[in-house]
């Protein structure tokens, strides 16, 4: 299972299977499920997901802290290695909370 977040789109899809996707079934206005042919879930596509944000912490990749701060990927992975980003390593990648990101930036201000 793989969940990600696309902020410009304001949608999470939790992916369950690696088969193709034969259909989409709108399940309500927020929230579509992807099926396979034999009618198996692969996906679900949660819309409209920054209105539920204060239900949940939001976790971010590498990638997407790269472009929520506008900095490039070495460098968010270097401010990793130097530990100067609170971060979350609970496998092999790298994982963080916006509420976090918020914090440290809030750090950062310089009068």
């Amino acid at each position: 299972m793989k969940i990600s977040f696309d902020r410009r789109a304001d949608a999470s899809y939790i992916k369950l299977s690696k088969r193709k996707i034969s259909k989409t079934i709108p399940v309500s206005d927020y929230c579509n499920v992807d099926v396979d042919s034999e009618g198996g879930v692969v996906g679900i596509e949660l819309l409209f997901i920054s209105q539920y944000m204060d239900d949940f912490k939001l976790w971010l990749d590498l990638a997407d802290v790269a472009e929520y701060l506008n900095k490039s990927p070495i460098t968010i992975r270097r401010w990793v290695q130097e530990k100067k980003i609170p971060y979350y390593k609970p496998g092999k990648e790298y994982l963080f909370i916006k509420e976090d990101l918020d914090e440290f930036i809030r750090r950062q201000k310089r009068a």
